[in-house]
């Protein structure tokens, strides 16, 4: 009996032991991946943040910090020798114009499937999630030829229009996925409110502004955050409605793009600055709303 309990002792300790040592390798692991994904997304951000103070014309130099600095020449060619206000001025008008209008309607469209039932309630909702499953890329050819049947490039003011129409292609594309995001954050909102303002005799417009859109600000502010952030850094359909414009008429993507495209004629250095100088807003609007993004998204999936 006297030798049962050591050996008890013993093998509980061995249990204690291994568990000890699973946790730690557990988080041994858990850190280096952490340490090496950081230094995946990190590296090419510092390459690129060494570059636009490099004057050598080349992305990489032999030490980590460029031997040709400069804080000034590559800035002063990018606003010199391209266009990049208007570059600028495009790219924000549009991302702008775009948060607006995309966020007032995923607000009401939000709104609308959460809270009212009707007969094609689940139907629109299944057709919501099939058009997202649908990549953006395979209507390029569609929207193009819908785009030059309507006559906005032979038009006095195509790149108006065309500005316009990607709005519009902007807006709707995003409407999808963020109207279901939106649904589900006023799911997480208990009925009882909607029925106790409806005992006190208000209507459902006042329920909603009064009562329901204070509520989901977090997720209107992540809606727009979303919708502010993608035409920023989308090339792929200002390249192929605007690629036979101006030079002034071109996106910040489709323009900073324009200048490492020929390698004869390539300035990295400048494109780095430009790429810098872009990032400078999200980077902003990202830190500025963090709290926003990740109390709206969690709170927003708990409930479909």
């Amino acid at each position: 009996m006297d030798r049962a309990i050591p050996l008890e002792r013993q093998i509980k300790k061995k249990r204690l032991n291994r568990h000890v040592i699973t946790k730690n390798m557990g988080l041994v692991f858990s850190y280096a991946f952490l340490i090496s994904m950081s230094a995946i997304i990190l590296y090419p951000i510092l390459v690129t943040l060494m570059s636009a103070f490099n004057v050598s014309n080349s992305l990489y130099s032999t030490s980590f910090f460029p031997e040709n600095f400069s804080l000034t020449e590559n800035f002063v060619q990018l606003f010199t020798k391209t266009p990049y206000l208007s570059w600028y001025r495009n790219t924000f008008l549009v991302s702008i114009v775009t948060m607006i209008l995309s966020t007032f309607i995923v607000t009401i469209s939000g709104f609308v499937y959460s809270r009212y039932r009707y007969q094609s309630r689940k139907s629109a909702l299944m057709s919501l999630l099939i058009i997202q499953i649908i990549p953006s890329g395979s209507g390029l050819i569609a929207l193009y030829a819908i785009a030059n049947s309507i006559g906005i490039y032979s038009s006095a003011n195509a790149t108006l229009y065309t500005y316009i129409f990607m709005i519009l292609i902007y807006t709707t594309g995003g409407i999808t996925m963020n109207t279901i995001l939106m649904k589900g954050y006023y799911d997480s909102i208990p009925r009882a409110l909607d029925e106790s303002a409806k005992i006190d005799g208000a209507t459902q417009m006042q329920i909603f502004k009064e009562i329901l859109l204070p509520l989901v600000k977090p997720m209107i502010m992540v809606i727009a955050i979303f919708c502010f952030l993608g035409p920023i850094g989308d090339i792929i359909m200002p390249k192929f409605l605007i690629a036979s414009m101006n030079s002034e008429a071109k996106t910040l993507a489709v323009g900073l793009m324009g200048l490492i495209n020929n390698i004869k004629e390539s300035n990295y250095n400048v494109f780095a600055a430009g790429a810098v100088l872009a990032a400078i807003p999200p980077v902003i609007v990202f830190y500025k709303f963090q709290d926003y993004i990740v109390g709206g998204l969690t709170s927003g999936g708990v409930k479909g």
